[in-house]
């Protein structure tokens, strides 16, 4: 998707989140949603925003031979 502004459905798809937890993390002030007239987008860049915000990145350390 090269898209600017994601359709819920959309963004679902693209984060690999369901839709109420896109929607409890804008209540919780962690991810910004745009609004045209009455339809929600949610801007590409907020979006990854948001999972870098809340991804872990695990590490896999080698032991020392």
């Amino acid at each position: 998707m090269n898209k600017r502004f994601f359709k819920m459905p959309e963004a679902v798809e693209y984060s690999g989140h369901s839709r109420s937890s896109l929607y409890e993390a804008h209540k919780r002030g962690e991810l910004v949603l745009t609004k045209f007239g009455s339809a929600t987008r949610i801007e590409r860049a907020d979006l990854d925003a948001y999972l870098n915000s809340t991804a872990r990145k695990i590490q896999c350390v080698q032991p020392a031979a």
